[in-house]
């Protein structure tokens, strides 16, 4: 299990490696788990769940077993509220047609990107614009000429489940930032991203 890299403010990157773990996997761990993931030694692993538990990034949850004793812990992360708000919101929207993007979700990229395109109104190059734009919300783009490969997606469960309503509104902000339609964007399925093409 590889687990995607986590950049969260607050975070060492020895923590972001464990709650990467913990996001991954999808489920409460056990330290012997994690232990068994990450090759980090239990007293470092609990240090580290201490400090995601107290970020509110990860729960310790007790393990109701039938034998006797203490319970066992198990740490679960924390799902981004943003992640699970994407998620709703595209399997309300998705009406299952087929693959076309979703017009109204366009419209609503566009208004975000409208937004970012004020908040990065020093920058006067589209391009660049869009580039600072993915850069912000977390796509890790890389210009090619005129596309632009996308090697993340923050919200890559939600595109994968409903990729009409999610790709259209990552779109749609794409060309909310440039101020002009045209942009184009594929799916890139061996991958955790897309390539936009910029008009």
């Amino acid at each position: 299990m590889n687990p995607v890299e986590i950049n969260e403010p607050g975070l060492t990157a020895a923590q972001a490696r464990v709650l990467a773990t913990l996001r991954a996997a999808g489920r409460a761990l056990t330290l012997s788990e994690l232990q068994d993931l990450t090759g980090l030694h239990q007293n470092t692993l609990r240090g580290h769940l201490d400090a995601l538990v107290a970020a509110g990034s990860a729960s310790r949850i007790a393990s109701r077993g039938g034998g006797r004793g203490r319970p066992a812990w198990g740490y679960l992360a924390r799902e981004p509220e943003y992640a699970a708000l994407a998620m709703a919101l595209a399997s309300g929207l998705d009406a299952g047609e087929g693959r076309a993007l979703d017009p109204a979700a366009v419209r609503g990229g566009r208004a975000w990107g409208e937004r970012l395109r004020d908040q990065l109104g020093a920058v006067e190059d589209g391009h660049e614009r869009v580039l600072l734009a993915l850069t912000h919300t977390g796509f890790s783009p890389e210009a090619d000429g005129d596309r632009v490969v996308l090697h993340s997606c923050p919200l890559l469960d939600a595109a994968r489940s409903h990729p009409a309503v999610v790709c259209a509104v990552h779109l749609g902000m794409v060309e909310g930032v440039l101020g002009r339609e045209g942009a184009g964007l594929r799916p890139r399925p061996e991958s955790l991203g897309c390539v936009v093409s910029l008009p």
